[in-house]
């Protein structure tokens, strides 16, 4: 009997929360998920809101990150892209439960090329407001402003800025920026990339590069909790969208 395909999953937003029943159903894929898979690329925002510090993290982030250590342990590879909602992350989880996270954005080979995952957010340009906030947010001065709040004070923002987060997030995908999202694309495929993986608009779509832009695919991945659905990527190097 031959061994079964090991395939590349790629997981878009999932945005679990505290006391959310999606949890253990996250957490059941996670289990299920290693022996058909090599290697998985979250695409950012698995959480409403995660902060790589131990006294900022609930019970329900603690419960899937042990999970991803979990699907580590029996083989697979775990990669991380930090979304919006995501600060630090790979300061507490790298190693445990991720083999790698970045800010950036990941390349995985696949047969015929590479492909690039990111999360997105920073694909639309015109979105100035929130690129300037992200800007500001992730810097060494405004994350040790952050940790000379009282820990009670600081949980107290973490939950504000997780409803307002959550709050905006219901305007900044409408309408979809499909020209913001090929001229991104382009860039990527100009690099030589065969093929892009993009989360945070939460749309599921299967695009082809159109001229100028030189050829290859444009995976735009689905919301997990809403959809429970990913991208798969097969030895062959075929990608597909299918239920998670």
């Amino acid at each position: 009997m031959s061994a079964p395909a090991r395939d590349l999953v790629i997981v878009g937003d999932v945005h679990l929360d505290r006391d959310d029943p999606a949890v253990a159903d996250f957490v059941r894929f996670l289990d299920a998920v290693a022996p058909t898979t090599g290697r998985m690329i979250l695409a950012g925002d698995l959480f409403e809101l995660w902060i790589g510090r131990p006294e900022m993290e609930g019970p329900h982030h603690r419960e899937v990150a042990a999970a991803l250590a979990r699907l580590r342990r029996s083989g697979v590879v775990v990669r991380y892209v930090e979304g919006n909602r995501d600060y630090r992350v790979g300061d507490l989880h790298a190693g445990t439960a991720f083999d790698e996270v970045s800010a950036e954005g990941l390349v995985e080979p696949i047969a015929g090329g590479t492909l690039l995952a990111v999360h997105g957010d920073r694909v639309d340009r015109s979105d100035r407001l929130y690129r300037a906030w992200r800007a500001i947010s992730r810097t060494r001065a405004a994350w040790a402003l952050f940790h000379a709040i009282p820990r009670g004070r600081r949980l107290e923002v973490a939950d504000g800025l997780r409803r307002r987060l959550g709050h905006g997030a219901r305007s900044y995908r409408s309408p979809f920026p499909e020209g913001e999202v090929r001229r991104f694309a382009a860039g990527a495929f100009r690099a030589g990339h065969s093929a892009v993986a993009i989360g945070h608009f939460h749309v599921e779509r299967d695009l082809e590069a159109a001229p100028p832009s030189p050829p290859g695919r444009i995976l735009l991945l689905p919301e997990w909790k809403g959809s429970r659905r990913c991208v798969r990527v097969g030895e062959d190097g075929k990608a597909s969208f299918a239920g998670c």
